[in-house]
């Protein structure tokens, strides 16, 4: 168990923390039991507990535990991930099995709910500016090239008067903030062109700042009950 950056002795089995990461960055833990002459392994279900916390249902997150354990070689007993080895000579491949696919799941129930909550974000704030009298034109998935020459995908642009509003949603997660901050960091301030980064509800001290370095912030509050032209002005 030297491998692993910890290794523990528990009511539970042998807790072993491992360097594969959960997308809040904390990481992945392990439990390993024994079980006749082999062992079973298995993360007990704390990357549903974390996909949970972000609002993700149950019966969401069994799939996609069932679809990230099989793609890693492992099995999904309800919430929990698990494998089962025949001898010690596998323990360190369980472990690592086990972790990469708790990890996968993780990413991928928290990486759907934040995409889901950004999707509904933009779609109300475009209907405010489709029923604005002045009469804006709006795109969703809108190119715009970078200064780098790579093309950013912004999820709403306003256009009005020559004028260009770039606008991407973001949630109080760390992929959502890192993404949002390449785009804006990449596309240049010029005449006319209007960068926002997108918010509901509360966003860090830290995440305001830094993306304030790149783009104007904006909440959805703001623009709820206005016509929206004060983006492009």
């Amino acid at each position: 168990m030297g491998k692993f950056a910890s290794c523990e002795a528990k009511p539970d089995g042998l807790f072993v923390t491992t360097n594969c990461l959960y997308p809040s960055f904390e990481p992945v833990g392990v439990y390993i039991v024994g079980y006749g002459e082999g062992f079973i392994i298995h993360d007990n279900a704390d990357a549903a507990r974390l996909s949970w916390m972000y609002g993700t249902e149950e019966r969401s997150f069994k799939r996609i535990a069932a679809h990230s354990a099989l793609t890693f070689g492992c099995q999904a007993k309800g919430t929990q991930i698990q494998c089962e080895v025949v001898s010690a000579d596998w323990l360190w491949s369980g472990v690592a099995t086990v972790a990469n696919a708790s990890a996968d799941a993780a990413r991928t129930a928290v990486g759907k709910y934040r995409l889901a909550k950004e999707t509904n974000l933009v779609a109300r704030t475009k209907a405010i500016f489709d029923r604005a009298s002045w009469k804006p034109n709006t795109k969703l998935d809108y190119p715009f090239p970078g200064s780098s020459g790579k093309t950013h995908i912004f999820d709403l642009a306003v256009l009005s008067g020559g004028a260009t509003a770039l606008i991407d949603a973001v949630t109080p997660h760390h992929n959502s903030i890192a993404a949002k901050y390449l785009a804006f960091s990449d596309t240049s301030s010029q005449p006319g062109v209007y960068k926002y980064a997108l918010y509901e509800g509360e966003l860090s001290a830290e995440d305001k700042s830094l993306l304030s370095n790149v783009a104007d912030l904006v909440s959805y509050e703001a623009i709820a009950g206005t016509d929206g032209r004060f983006i492009l002005q």
